[in-house]
């Protein structure tokens, strides 16, 4: 791949184009569905590809290929060449030679040497824990087993040319608790960057356990209440507000924080960074996408607005410093502010100690509906269930309500971060206990 990347850079020089950059990727993978102890599904995912930036006359041309043939290559230059007749002119420019590194490996060296069979057998192991672990889990609805690892390349007009290969696999289960008339559904998953960290005792735990602490439960009356996200929720909830801290959204005044800089926009409690060194974080690398080397950047610090995360070309436009965070989607779509790793801090107090700090309070377990969070307006209203807890002690699962507000109100009013911090993909979060929201009921 490498070779052909330089082939790819003297191509574009021979047609005179002094100013380019050449992303490539080269990924594989592989992923189990097992059920009822047989292998429901198979998939080997293969991705090889080059995407082409060029800039002529101040305008930007973007191509990309799956054909990775020198023909192939000459074929994306010219579409990159055409789409740059067809923009009109602006500032673009490509990252400099420059070094990072991390402590670290992104890559496990066992990956090629474990066997079908023995990835097979996880996902039958995390199938049977669940079955084993309580006699309410009525079903097992499916236990995955994936992996992938991807390998990628940076080569600019400037001579910065690097590359990296990261590693991941996970696992996850969907499951059914049963008891009496009532059934509630249960579910976990975790990501590693080593096959040995893989835990399918715990992920059946936590899978059990979600289904099984639901059982029996009811709506509440509708009222205004202290409310806990626990660790999973909120990171989704941080995932779900993430847009608003991205430099192009700020620009395009789609942001919730687009005036906010150095402003207070959340309780002093808050601290949220942007973090691409973490160790068991899915998203961390030494270099952005646009070759740009990775730093961690203070998004919420005490509360105030510190940063927004930006590529090369929203920095420029907002006239802020670049924070690494040039990030493709996908091979077919051009760089954009995306986030590494989001971390918010953790604080002094267990999930226990967070329970029992009000006179009664509801912890949200789950929540559905996180997606069509406002990131604009900060607006939401989605459907949970948890755990409803007075004096310090658990009086009823709850199912079937709403909790509804704005996420501004929701942040300013943050009382106490957990210690509890966990991985959810590249978000890691703690538990949070929110002074008063209206939850919805019968």
């Amino acid at each position: 791949m490498l070779k052909l990347i330089e082939t790819s850079a003297e191509l574009l020089r021979k047609q005179g184009i002094d100013s380019f950059d050449i992303y490539g990727v080269d990924s594989a993978g592989f992923s189990v569905e097992v059920k009822e102890g047989k292998v429901e599904k198979i998939k080997v995912p293969q991705r090889k590809g080059l995407a082409i930036r060029v800039v002529v006359e101040d305008k930007l041309g973007f191509s990309y290929t799956n054909d990775v043939s020198e023909d192939g290559i000459r074929v994306a230059i010219e579409c990159a060449r055409e789409n740059a007749r067809n923009s009109s002119p602006d500032e673009y420019s490509f990252s400099m030679p420059s070094e990072s590194s991390l402590d670290f490996p992104l890559y496990d060296d066992t990956y090629p040497s474990i066997p079908v069979e023995r990835k097979v057998e996880v996902a039958l192991e995390l199938e049977d824990k669940c079955r084993s672990l309580d006699r309410r889990v009525d079903r097992v609805r499916k236990a995955s087993y994936s992996d992938s690892f991807s390998t990628v390349y940076y080569c600019n007009s400037n001579d910065h040319l690097f590359s990296y290969t990261v590693s991941n696999y996970s696992l996850s289960v969907l499951l059914a608790a049963k008891e009496g008339d009532d059934s509630q559904v249960g579910w976990d998953y975790d990501v590693r960057r080593f096959f040995t960290e893989l835990n399918p005792d715990l992920v059946a735990a936590r899978a059990v356990e979600s289904a099984v602490e639901l059982l029996g439960a009811s709506p509440m009356e509708t009222k205004r209440i202290p409310v806990i996200f626990k660790n999973v929720v909120f990171a989704e909830l941080v995932e779900a507000l993430s847009g608003a801290f991205l430099g192009h959204n700020v620009m395009r005044g789609k942001s919730l924080f687009a005036d906010k800089l150095s402003r207070e926009v959340a309780s002093h409690v808050l601290n949220i960074y942007d973090d691409p060194f973490q160790r068991e974080g899915m998203g961390s690398f030494p270099f952005d996408d646009e070759g740009v080397p990775a730093k961690r950047t203070a998004i919420i610090e005490r509360g105030v607005l510190k940063n927004f995360l930006v590529d090369m070309y929203s920095a420029k436009k907002l006239g802020l410093p670049l924070t690494g965070n040039g990030i493709r989607s996908s091979l077919a779509s051009l760089p954009q502010p995306g986030i590494s790793n989001l971390v918010i801090e953790r604080g002094a107090l267990g999930l226990e100690e967070l329970v029992k700090t009000p006179e009664e309070v509801l912890i949200v377990t789950d929540a559905m509906g996180i997606h069509t969070v406002n990131a604009i307006t900060g607006e939401f209203s989605v459907g949970v269930s948890g755990v409803y807890y007075k004096d310090g002690r658990r009086v009823q699962p709850v199912t079937g309500m709403t909790v509804a507000g704005n996420l501004k109100d929701l942040l300013m009013n943050i009382t106490e971060v957990g210690r509890d911090q966990r991985w959810v993909g590249n978000i890691c979060s703690p538990s949070v206990l929110v002074k008063e929201l209206t939850v919805g009921g019968e």
